[in-house]
């Protein structure tokens, strides 16, 4: 192999690790997908396990922006694929414990991306976080 050949071949594994860590939708099968976003006035955490085709469970974290949980009025998780153009209705998130919620039986009827908009009633409001989310 010459030189141009070996550095090409470098390049050319180099690009596809970083492609690989730059998915932060690829996790192991066994293992929790979190995605985090902020709202004006919230810090919210998206948990699920394995999110696939069919009804999912998304558990929630909300916290103000002291780091202290929040309580909500009403949470709604509405999946959408927006290159396909899906749209499901809201899921209601149930309250377990300050500042945590679950939203049970999502329904994402097909793999691919999608986007899940999670809108929160609180104190402040009506704010919205959106999370990407693949789904094999």
């Amino acid at each position: 192999m010459n030189t141009r050949t070996g550095f090409a071949a470098a390049v050319v594994l180099l690009l596809a690790g970083v492609l690989l860590v730059m998915q932060p939708w690829r996790k192991d099968t066994d293992s929790a997908t979190t995605l985090k976003t902020s709202t004006a006035s919230y810090t919210v955490h998206l948990v699920t396990n394995r999110p696939r085709a069919g009804a999912n469970t998304f558990d929630l974290e909300i916290k103000d922006r002291d780091g202290a949980p929040s309580a909500m009025d009403e949470i709604t998780l509405q999946p959408v694929m927006p290159h396909m153009g899906h749209a499901y209705p809201p899921v209601t998130a149930a309250q377990l414990a300050p500042g945590r919620y679950r939203a049970e039986n999502a329904v994402l009827p097909m793999s691919g991306m999608w986007r899940i908009t999670v809108t929160l009633h609180g104190a402040h409001g009506v704010e919205q976080g959106v999370f990407p989310l693949m789904v094999k």
